[in-house]
């Protein structure tokens, strides 16, 4: 029996939530069930909910302090939720994952430069990347009996890049990556002289039988050769704080990075998001450990249901997103989105965003109370049917 109810249903509508007050927007309808942005539908741990009342009555919001505590409680969490021990001068502040990932293409590499990435994966990721005017090399995912890396064809395009961008667990598909894959990617960067920049903001959920392996940890080589982002905000539902930090072992990497964050002029951070991750660090432990059970039992009520319905999916490793493929229907991406939308009433994420073979594709999100997992599934297979 769960300590928390984690079956309880908040309505979040007029809350300033992206997720439901941007459907009309996204959707074109805002008679759509969304399952999409990646954010859950549970309260945060009450601790945090309480740290934040009792703040928010004092009443003054000035620029906030991170105090040795903050990087206490970040040392101790990574430690012994991932088994890497890691020094206080290897965090460097960044105000969340994104730009902290913008900033590493900034300071290692230059416009034109070729940026690898693993589609399926991220939309951000493109976006930032092209923004940047740096230029998109893709390593597809290779889909054999369950997702994995294309090492052959990576080996041709490391020559090419000056930087390599790993999502750990990977968003969309939810794998969490071995040890020997990791060990295999780090070395080819590390040889080829290519800095791996990994995005490990879902590194907190990870289902029974996996453990997610912060790559930077795996050996010398790797640590000197890799940028990691973390958060709590992910884990703890306090994404609408913003706030992570990157963990750069390597000095002159480090340089790097706070050379350019300094100037960007990020400042001192957001005063939630810097208390929401002590908070949690510091007592969201048994949440997590109930949530993960709750959520793994989401995940495999979703994919029987959905495999019986006749889409495509593979049971995630990790993260709370689901990679629904629909290539069976034979729609075009246009005409996939529309009978989701339109038949099944459902605000999936167009699989297409998470690049070229993402079509035939949408991603589910069921970071969200039972009863609403159950409500999209009943819709999704009676469309189908």
């Amino acid at each position: 029996m769960s300590r928390y109810n984690f079956d309880e249903v908040t309505d979040r509508r007029n809350t300033y939530s992206e997720k439901w007050d941007g459907l009309m927007e996204t959707f074109g309808s805002d008679d759509v069930l969304p399952m999409w942005v990646a954010d859950m539908d549970f309260r945060s741990p009450h601790e945090v909910v309480e740290a934040f009342t009792e703040r928010s009555k004092h009443g003054i919001f000035g620029y906030p302090f991170r105090s040795e505590s903050y990087y206490e409680a970040i040392m101790e969490w990574v430690r012994v939720r991932h088994g890497w021990e890691i020094k206080r001068e290897w965090i460097v502040d960044v105000p969340s994952v994104m730009p902290g990932l913008a900033a590493a293409l900034l300071a290692f590499t230059s416009p034109g430069d070729g940026v690898v990435l693993q589609p399926p994966v991220y939309p951000p990721f493109f976006e930032v990347t092209g923004s940047l005017d740096r230029h998109v090399v893709c390593n597809f995912l290779k889909f054999e009996d369950g997702w994995h890396m294309d090492f052959e064809g990576l080996k041709g395009l490391l020559p090419s890049a000056k930087a390599f961008m790993l999502c750990s667990p990977h968003n969309p598909i939810g794998r969490v990556w071995s040890k020997e894959e990791l060990l295999t990617l780090s070395s080819m960067c590390a040889k080829a002289g290519v800095p791996v920049f990994s995005d490990e903001i879902h590194c907190d959920f990870v289902y029974r039988g996996y453990k997610h392996i912060p790559i930077a940890s795996i050996n010398h080589e790797a640590a000197m050769n890799t940028v990691t982002f973390m958060s709590a905000s992910k884990t703890f539902n306090i994404a609408g704080f913003k706030n992570a930090y990157a963990i750069v072992p390597n000095p002159a990497m480090r340089e790097k990075l706070s050379k350019v964050l300094q100037g960007l002029h990020f400042g001192s951070g957001d005063l939630f998001g810097i208390l929401g991750l002590e908070i949690a660090y510091r007592h969201g432990r048994d949440w997590l450990d109930d949530l993960l059970l709750y959520l793994e039992e989401n995940r495999d009520l979703a994919v029987s249901a959905l495999r019986a319905a006749g889409v495509g999916v593979t049971s995630p490793q990790g993260t709370y997103l689901l990679w629904l493929d629909f290539r069976s229907l034979g729609l075009s991406q246009e005409k996939l989105m529309e009978f989701l939308v339109k038949r099944a009433r459902l605000g999936l994420n167009d699989g297409l965003t998470f690049g070229p073979n993402g079509a035939g594709f949408a991603r589910m999100n069921i970071g969200c109370p039972r009863r609403t997992l159950e409500e999209g599934l009943h819709r999704l297979t009676k469309a189908l049917s």
